[in-house]
């Protein structure tokens, strides 16, 4: 493919996936998929799936400033979704934890995001999700790959 031509299709890509960020913002916080705000979300799933962690890996994962996930775990805790403890190699580092409430919320959550999605996507072919979910994810890879 010519750079012409891969400049148009990237310029499409760029303008799509602008929109599609929009509307699946739009989504979250006027349409409400689930109960549990996205950050928090996905910190919670980042905390299920990898196990406990500190706040500087947390950080490091999303890209945020330590404060911004200071407010997220002391909110978190205070829902009683995840809990505060002392590293057992490094006493002065605490790490964090989902509690059994937080993993039920959070599934509760996922339940109610696939049925959003499954929805959604109801008219597609399992052959095009595929497609979808593995551009998706290397997309996602990079984003982290330009960091």
């Amino acid at each position: 493919m010519s750079n012409h031509l891969k400049i148009n299709e990237i310029k499409q890509i760029e303008y799509e996936l602008t929109t599609l960020i929009r509307r699946a913002v739009y989504l979250e916080q006027n349409k409400k998929i689930g109960n549990i705000d996205r950050a928090l979300y996905l910190l919670l799933r980042k905390l299920d799936e990898d196990g406990p962690a500190n706040s500087k890996s947390i950080a490091k994962t999303f890209h945020l400033d330590i404060s911004t996930v200071s407010r997220q775990t002391t909110t978190l805790e205070s829902l009683g979704f995840i809990q505060r403890f002392s590293d057992p190699n490094d006493k002065r580092v605490s790490l964090f934890q989902i509690t059994d409430e937080g993993r039920q919320a959070l599934l509760e959550d996922i339940e109610k995001r696939l049925d959003k999605y499954t929805n959604m996507l109801d008219t597609w072919s399992i052959l095009e999700c595929e497609t979808f979910k593995e551009l998706l994810t290397r997309m996602n890879q990079a984003l982290i790959d330009e960091n």
